[in-house]
């Protein structure tokens, strides 16, 4: 069976995805899967063969799929969506054009529902996405896949630096970037090394955790990667001990990699976006400025001891 998969949406938004990903593939022997999505996941997919084929929803052939399909004008995706014997879409229809899109293609079997559930569900968001995969209601709400897609992953977490990731996609989702350096600065009291991770819109809280900081005891302690690809960053988790973030993509991806990770939340819902993974602690405060260092460090010591 050849299947699409239609996730737009950051790097958190697709990880999710990673154990449907996973149940598809296992599901029926002999499925072809595409997945088109984020473009900086690809790689990551592509490492946990998770999918046959990937592609960037950034190209433009997909915008076409929010364009009516016409007797006259029959655009150049749906020669390619007609390949297909089913498809997911985790996309706004509002208007109905994408289903009239895989219906005019031929798809004998569809499912589309927004990427991101209503303010009032409380499941997690596995379960939410899963209802557009799975039959069993049971399974729907009761979603749980091994983490068979954590490749090289270790037991002996007991060496190696605590990997530390101070941004997220949002301000209010962010613990300061103050606790952050007072957090750092106690794990190099214990002569424990830290790894900062940064993407390209966390440049400024870089900047300031550095003014922050004072030098390290040893150079040994302060390590950095900015910027990298997210293949690179996973396999320099892998060589984590733990790992502390805000709730961002990075953090699922550390989760999801079996690192002892503690998450912090502030206004989001821990229910549907508690990060997927067999050492995951969450540390919760609605306002996250509120959240002391000294419970983050003593949680980090406990994980990692």
């Amino acid at each position: 069976m050849r299947i699409l998969i239609v996730r737009p949406g950051a790097i958190g938004d697709t990880l999710v995805t990673f154990p449907l990903l996973h149940y598809l593939r296992t599901r029926v022997p002999g499925t072809h899967l595409t997945f088109v999505g984020n473009a900086a996941v690809l790689p990551l997919i592509q490492a946990f063969e998770l999918a046959d084929e990937v592609a960037s929803y950034e190209e433009r052939r997909w915008s076409q799929l929010f364009l009516p399909p016409t007797a006259s004008g029959r655009h150049a995706l749906l020669d390619f969506l007609c390949t297909f014997d089913r498809a997911i879409c985790w996309l706004k229809d509002a208007d109905g054009v994408i289903a009239a899109n895989l219906e005019a293609a031929g798809i004998p079997q569809y499912n589309i529902i927004p990427g991101r559930p209503t303010d009032t569900y409380d499941l997690p968001i596995s379960a939410y996405l899963a209802t557009s995969i799975v039959e069993d209601a049971a399974i729907k709400h009761q979603w749980s896949v091994p983490a068979a897609y954590a490749w090289r992953n270790r037991d002996d977490h007991t060496a190696g630096a605590i990997a530390i990731h101070p941004g997220s996609g949002g301000q209010a989702k962010c613990w300061p970037v103050a606790h952050f350096a007072r957090t750092i600065i106690e794990l190099w009291q214990q002569h424990i090394p830290v790894l900062v991770l940064s993407g390209p819109a966390e440049q400024s809280r870089l900047r300031e955790l550095l003014h922050l900081l004072p030098e390290p005891p040893e150079q040994s302690l302060y390590q950095q990667l900015s910027n990298a690809p997210l293949l690179t960053v996973a396999r320099r988790l892998q060589q984590c001990r733990a790992y502390l973030g805000n709730d961002s993509g990075i953090t699922h991806l550390a989760a999801m990699l079996g690192l002892p990770t503690v998450a912090l939340f502030g206004p989001s819902n821990p229910r549907i976006w508690r990060p997927q993974g067999p050492r995951v602690t969450v540390l919760r405060s609605p306002h996250l400025d509120h959240l002391p260092p000294d419970a983050v460090l003593t949680t980090l010591t406990r994980i990692t001891s």
